[in-house]
């Protein structure tokens, strides 16, 4: 019997555009609709907040727990605190030894605005490593969501890391749970960001994604991620007071209207195919325990 479709719909709470800017329309105006889909279709989903978000969209942190869905952490300040995998002169970089430090006061600020401590993380634009994911656990963390699967050559099955190699299966309590991809062109290394499977939702549409997440699922949940920004129209190019940015197309087409229908068809077709949706942490909670068979 083929066993039952699990999803996890995530959504990572940060400014505009990946960070390039500083506006928050996509906290304020795109998570209301949001919230308007996972309502019509009675699912959960699990909202990664970045800290300073959280403390100055307080309301929205309220609203998204008023409906039963899941806050968890996404750094103070949407900095880098792992290994990039591609190239972004944005986000600021730290030394390992002040990682925790920084963990712990953006799971603070989470915590502040959520009234709960968050207790699932995933690292800005999937820049994890292994001395994050042994902070994470000495925090409390049971869940971490920030495996790029496709460019360490390896599936997307959950599994409880190693503490000295947070790509290779361990024996720490924390899971780790990748976002799925595109597996049709194969399993090995490589930082080919054309397998992963952001923006795919955005750029083919509702039914397009979800036929791809059948067919690489195999049994193995599929995390998917998705920013707020995505469901506002967002601009082809912003103005700094020291530069301006044109954006490649791939970061704002199809941003808005067509965005949250292709969601909505996303949600409607798996769960009419029997996807169970959970949120993160009940992922990690429901996940047998490091050396136990799953």
């Amino acid at each position: 019997m083929p066993q039952r479709l699990t999803v996890v719909l995530s959504f990572d709470m940060e400014t505009d555009i990946g960070s390039w800017t500083s506006g928050t329309l996509g906290i304020r105006a795109g998570t209301p609709a949001i919230l308007g889909v996972l309502k019509r279709h009675r699912v959960p989903a699990t909202f990664f907040f970045v800290g300073r978000e959280a403390l100055a969209h307080a309301d929205a942190v309220r609203a998204i727990a008023g409906d039963g869905h899941e806050v968890g952490c996404h750094t103070m300040f949407h900095e880098t605190v792992g290994t990039p995998v591609y190239d972004v002169p944005v986000g600021g970089f730290m030394v390992a030894s002040e990682i925790e430090a920084r963990l712990a006061m953006a799971t603070d600020a989470v915590a502040e605005a959520a009234g709960t401590r968050p207790v699932s993380f995933r690292a800005p634009r999937l820049f994890g490593s292994s001395a994050m994911v042994r902070a994470l656990e000495r925090l409390g963390y049971q869940a971490d969501s920030s495996l790029p699967a496709y460019v360490h050559g390896r599936g997307f099955a959950p599994y409880h890391p190693a503490p000295d190699d947070w790509t290779r299966a361990g024996a720490m309590r924390i899971l780790e749970a990748p976002v799925f991809y595109d597996t049709s062109g194969g399993s090995g290394p490589g930082a080919d960001r054309g397998r992963d499977q952001w923006p795919m939702l955005r750029l083919n549409g509702g039914e397009w994604f979800a036929g791809l997440a059948q067919r690489v699922s195999c049994g193995a949940p599929l995390v998917v991620y998705l920013h707020p920004w995505e469901f506002v129209p967002m601009p082809a190019t912003h103005r700094t007071d020291e530069c301006a940015i044109a954006f490649d197309e791939f970061l704002h087409r199809n941003t808005g209207a067509y965005a949250l229908a292709a969601l909505d068809e996303f949600v409607g077709r798996m769960a009419g195919a029997g996807a169970a949706f959970v949120t993160m942490r009940e992922l990690a909670a429901g996940f047998p325990g490091p050396g136990t068979a799953a």
